[in-house]
Formats: structure tokens, C-alpha cells, sequence
């Protein structure tokens, strides 16, 4: 429960609308738990992709290095190759395998996939397309966020390509991102200093479908969301 009169967040409600969130803020230790317990509320067995999972020299360890997250649903790029976009495949493809008579919307569904990253391509094959829908986290995406696109058109075919899969998707980023994070439905800037400091810190919904009803620009005390106390307090251990 939030306090009389103190905007708060159901993190349950990301997931119900099946709706696409982007996640960023200064702090990547704060900005990763705060993913973590995003696709935790939304589903009990998510799918994590882990980019550069090797932390930098006195960074605080991810979900990922501190066993939080199952081994079967656990992706690591520990080679960037497999996390940029194949852009050159998918033209390739779009030139000489693609047939030229195929409709324009099934052409561009069959090279979005294919100009998806090789480890975004493993994760959807294994999805059991007649199971639930999972939510994909995808944390530290700034580290590849000179090999991908900058701009909402760019962004957006992933984003629909995920949501087809079907996923629903949660990209974290350390620092700001370009205009592309306007791809997805929900946009949300963390503001925290550091992972002692986390209850004196805020969500700003930057970005949120208008049913939401969340406050556009307003301050959501991170010490007021429900759920968020267990993963940045009493964080769970795997045995």
C-alpha cells in the first residue's frame, strides 16, 4: 500500500496489457534490481538476456552473476557479436531468398526476424508459441547502443517483432538513451544514486499508455512500490 495522496505503481499491471517497457537511469546496479523485480511481478518464470555480463571493475554484480536468475531461462552474450542486429543477413535475405511476389507485410515480418540478434533469434525459437506469454529482460543494452538504431522507426520493428514472438519485453540501459526508447508503450527513468540510496529515490513514467493512468512526468517514490523492498533488501538466493 502507497502512502495518502503519494503516486504509486503495481508493477503486475506492465504485464497485463502485454505492453513493451524501456527502463534507464544512472545507476546500473539499481536500474538491473529494478528490472529484476519488473518481470518478476509480470511473470513467475521470465526469460533474462544478459549483454556483457562480465561487470566492469567496481561495479556492483547484476541479477544474472548473483544467481538470481534460473539457468534454463538464462541467456548470456558474453560475445557481442551475438547481440548486434544482422542487418547485412537480412538484406541479403531480402534480395536473393525472399520471393518478390510475397505480400509487403510478410516480407517485412520474415526479415525484422531475421535482422533480430542470433541470441534474440535462440530465445524466440525456444518459446512454446502455444504456452504463456513470457516477459524478456534484456539488461545493460547500452553497452551495444552504438550497433543499434536511434530513432522510433529504427527501434520499432523489434519491438513489434518481440511482441509477435510472443514476448513482452523490459530493456534496461544505464544512462540516457537516444529518441529510440520511444519505440516502447512504457518509458521509465529511475532516478537513484546508488544501491544504499535506493529508497530516496523515484520512477518517472516518461512514456505510459493512456489506460495506465500513470502521472506523465510525475515522481513515483521507489520506497512506495510494492515488491521492491524484497529485491533490494532481502534479495532472493537461488540454491
Amino acid at each position: 500500500m502507497g502512502r495518502p495522496g503519494v503516486p504509486t505503481l503495481d508493477l503486475r499491471a506492465l504485464g497485463r496489457m502485454d505492453h513493451s517497457t524501456f527502463l534507464y537511469g544512472p545507476s546500473r546496479a539499481v536500474v538491473n534490481r529494478l528490472l529484476f523485480a519488473m518481470v518478476h511481478a509480470v511473470d513467475a518464470e521470465p526469460l533474462w538476456l544478459d549483454l556483457a555480463p562480465r561487470p566492469a571493475a567496481g561495479e556492483e554484480p547484476g541479477p544474472a552473476e548473483l544467481g538470481w536468475i534460473a539457468k534454463d531461462r538464462l541467456f548470456l552474450a558474453e560475445e557481442a557479436d551475438v547481440a548486434r542486429p544482422q542487418d547485412a543477413v537480412a538484406n541479403m535475405a531480402l534480395s536473393n531468398v525472399i520471393r518478390t511476389d510475397e505480400p509487403a507485410s510478410s516480407v517485412a515480418r520474415v526479415t525484422d526476424f531475421i535482422r533480430l540478434a542470433p541470441i534474440v533469434q535462440e530465445i524466440i525459437s525456444r518459446i512454446d508459441r502455444d504456452g504463456p506469454r513470457h516477459a524478456l529482460a534484456v539488461s545493460n543494452s547500452d553497452r551495444l547502443r552504438g550497433d543499434y538504431p536511434h530513432t522510433v522507426e529504427g527501434i520499432q520493428p523489434i519491438v513489434t517483432t518481440l511482441l509477435e514472438a510472443p514476448l513482452i519485453p523490459f530493456i534496461a540501459a544505464q544512462g540516457t538513451p537516444g529518441a529510440g526508447r520511444m519505440a516502447f508503450a512504457f518509458v521509465f527513468e529511475v532516478r537513484a544514486k546508488d544501491l544504499a540510496h535506493w529508497r530516496d529515490g523515484s520512477l518517472v513514467p516518461e512514456k505510459a499508455p493512456r489506460e495506465s493512468n500513470l502521472p506523465i512526468g510525475g515522481a513515483i517514490p521507489l520506497r512506495d512500490i510494492p515488491g521492491l523492498a524484497e529485491v533490494f533488501d532481502a534479495p532472493p538466493t537461488r540454491k
